[in-house]
């Protein structure tokens, strides 16, 4: 049963991975991404990392970027990965509510899902498409860290083994990070019609969630533990950390993960196909 289940996953994982790398769609939409970050990089990563270069060892430099809100950038013994974290803190979780909305929707309303439920379990499509867009968004970040690591390498080689060691912490910390949202948008994805009001729907429970808890917890201080149930909840914190230290808070988006896709599941065991 279990060794069914893993093969039907493989065999999901396997079709989206050449959805992705092996049609002209695809290559257009990598092609994009990786023309949006070669100006991220380029320009806002490592022009910041050059300043904190320059004013890091400079007696004001720790206050003006505590004035600023990104003392935390001193804390990274490569500048150049500290700004790459605050900036992927916002831009992947983004990027995953919209490149994830669209987990089963739009097979479903095209019947390719009736056809695929006579193959594999619903379970198996529910959370292989799951582990799918995991397994993308993972080779996505993996590609933008390899980028910034050439950076930092291409103007010190000595500075090798730390930029592999910044960069492995910052993987599988945004791989943690990204799981929560991932699962926010297979439970949505297999309740709407398409991928357009999956991201809609997600924007709109995001808002009201944390508003509701937030004005419950005005009254009842005690409902403010109920955030941690927000996907993103412990970003902020995660900002103020550095290096292996955001391992700290991984527990977070792992039991968000968790709860989502309970729900999930429940949702696609009782959808029509």
């Amino acid at each position: 049963m279990l060794a069914n289940f893993i093969y039907q996953n493989l065999l999901i994982c396997q079709f989206e991975l050449k959805r992705l790398f092996a049609t002209r769609k695809g290559w257009l939409y990598l092609a994009t991404y990786l023309v949006v970050w070669y100006f991220i990089l380029f320009y806002p990563i490592r022009y910041a990392a050059n300043l904190l270069d320059e004013h890091r060892s400079t007696a004001h430099a720790g206050s003006f970027f505590e004035f600023l809100g990104f003392g935390s950038l001193l804390d990274w013994s490569i500048p150049a990965f500290g700004v790459y974290w605050h900036f992927a803190l916002i831009f992947f979780p983004m990027m995953s509510v919209v490149i994830a909305a669209d987990q089963t929707c739009s097979d479903r309303v095209r019947g390719t899902l009736r056809f695929l439920a006579l193959r594999v379990s619903r379970d198996g499509l529910f959370f292989g498409r799951y582990i799918s867009f995991m397994v993308i968004q993972f080779l996505l970040i993996l590609l933008t860290l390899l980028a910034t690591l050439l950076l930092v390498v291409f103007r010190d080689s000595s500075l090798l083994l730390e930029a592999f060691n910044n960069a492995a912490s910052i993987l599988i910390n945004l791989f943690l990070v990204l799981l929560p949202f991932t699962a926010m948008m297979a439970g949505l994805s297999a309740t709407v019609k398409s991928a357009r009001q999956a991201t809609v729907w997600a924007v709109l429970i995001w808002s009201f969630l944390a508003g509701i808890i937030s004005a419950l917890s005005s009254y009842l201080p005690i409902l403010g533990k109920l955030k941690i149930l927000i996907p993103g909840y412990q970003l902020s914190g995660l900002a103020q950390l550095s290096e292996w230290e955001t391992l700290q808070l991984a527990y977070i988006p792992v039991l968000q993960a968790v709860i989502l896709l309970i729900i999930g599941r429940w949702i696609m065991q009782r959808q029509a196909l």
